[in-house]
């Protein structure tokens, strides 16, 4: 059995996604692999989960921070470099829970951090946890990915995190939260992943290739670029979401507008409209004409372009619902 550890330089949410996955796609019956990177500010999906219903898109990006739809289930979460992310694969007849809770308890050892990890390998301090955590098991392999809060600000999972669709309430993130420097001396992440590697050789005691993944370089791995180019795409961000219903409704200085969207698989299938009557022809237009568009802001500026040349005579009205179809959809 052998063992491979990969360190990443880049903080490219979409580019260490990438790197994951490939890996996951490399894993063997022969091989240990253990890979250890962080994020600049991103939202993490679950591949089945709606962004516009788990976090905020249209704050996320008013400050350039990304949507990174995973190719694994679980939940949503927020990240940056406060944040260090472990992932571990390989065969279940060799990696298996109770050897990676002794590679999480063994971490913090010499950090003299006292951590219990739950039956579904959460790490937590004082009952509150610093971790979130994704585990898929096949008839073969074992993965393991983790999220440590190294020393998060709890205050922007609230900001950026919707909690009106989240399973944990943000009001009561304190009582449920906390992160790793909030218990010891102040830790960054290059000193954590040697603590992390230095467990996992502990635990495995296999010989260890460790490789460094320099920043932002592609590595040449088989469909790595093909899945680094999707992990870009809105198509896969947002067009790989469940349907939904957008309900958005306002007050112009010439009427009250209400719409609602039926979206699936981020394109508009049905626009319901109600809004004053000497308007009813050029919204029922636009409904017809958002049919078959993406939902987001680019969009927008496409159907309303197109009213323009029927319904000239509202272009006041037009410029501001296209101002406000804007900021409403990301």
């Amino acid at each position: 059995m052998k063992l491979s550890i990969y360190y990443s330089e880049s903080t490219d949410p979409s580019f260490n996604q990438a790197i994951e996955e490939t890996l996951l796609k490399q894993a063997n019956g022969n091989n240990i692999i253990a890979f250890l990177w962080q994020n600049q500010r991103s939202v993490n999906i679950g591949k089945d989960q709606n962004p516009w219903r788990v976090c905020k898109p249209k704050l996320l990006r008013s400050e350039n921070i990304n949507i990174v739809r995973r190719h694994t289930i679980g939940g949503a979460i927020y990240q940056d470099l406060t944040h260090t992310n472990i992932a571990l694969i390989g065969p279940t007849h060799y990696l298996t829970q109770c050897i990676i809770k002794k590679i999480l308890i063994g971490t913090f050892e010499p950090l003299k951090l006292d951590i219990a990890v739950s039956n579904n390998l959460e790490c937590l301090v004082e009952n509150k946890k610093i971790s979130n955590t994704a585990l898929s098991v096949s008839e073969d392999y074992l993965f393991f990915h983790t999220t440590l809060r190294v020393n998060t600000s709890l205050a922007d999972i609230s900001k950026y995190m919707n909690s009106r669709y989240s399973i944990l309430n943000h009001q009561n993130l304190e009582r449920s939260y906390t992160s790793i420097n909030q218990h010891i001396r102040p830790l960054e992440h290059n000193e954590l992943c040697h603590y992390i590697s230095d467990s996992i050789q502990k635990t495995l005691k296999l010989d260890v290739e460790n490789t460094v993944i320099v920043n932002n370089q592609h590595p040449d791995w088989i469909e790595f670029s093909t899945i680094f180019y999707r992990l870009k795409s809105w198509d896969w961000n947002y067009g790989q979401s469940p349907s939904f219903i957008e309900s958005l409704e306002t007050e112009f200085s010439w009427g009250h507008v209400e719409l609602k969207l039926n979206v699936d698989a981020g394109v508009i299938t049905k626009v319901y409209y109600d809004t004053t009557i000497q308007y009813h022809n050029m919204m029922n237009d636009l409904s017809q004409a958002a049919i078959g568009y993406p939902f987001n802001a680019k969009s927008v500026i496409s159907i309303v372009c197109g009213l323009l040349l029927t319904h000239s005579e509202h272009y006041d009205e037009l410029m501001a619902l296209s101002e406000w179809l804007q900021q409403e959809i990301a």
